[in-house]
């Protein structure tokens, strides 16, 4: 359903217009940034005693990465250890570590993001 609504909006956006839709772009990367920079206060760093885990490589990690000529976007924290292993996936799920950062950090600037969007847009609707 979720999905159904955002091709929705797409379409909107291209009716109003390619003004609007290159405002909506780039505040989505703005949203983007403030969503990595509380992701990356959020993201625990190693302090233990494993040697294969390089502290602070996690948060040092997180990027995001531009889809569909940017309207959309995934945020990853894609650290590996010197064993191969690559594990954001497991400190943000594993119920044993507990230490989520990336959806956390989602749901505390979802709102930012979402007003920013609108108001860019707005803004170039008005423009128009």
């Amino acid at each position: 359903m979720a999905r159904h609504r955002f091709d929705s909006a797409e379409t909107i956006l291209k009716e109003l217009g390619e003004a609007a839709e290159n405002a909506a772009k780039t505040a989505l990367a703005e949203g983007v940034e403030i969503v990595m920079k509380e992701a990356k206060e959020r993201c625990p760093v190693y302090d233990g005693m494993d040697n294969r885990v390089v502290k602070g490589a996690l948060r040092d990690s997180i990027h995001a990465e531009k889809e569909r000529g940017g309207k959309e976007y995934r945020i990853v924290a894609d650290a590996q250890a010197k064993d191969g292993l690559y594990y954001g996936k497991i400190v943000e799920f594993s119920p044993k570590i507990n230490r989520p950062f990336l959806y956390p950090a989602l749901d505390a600037k979802r709102e930012t993001v979402k007003k920013k969007i609108v108001d860019a847009v707005r803004e170039a609707i008005r423009k128009k």
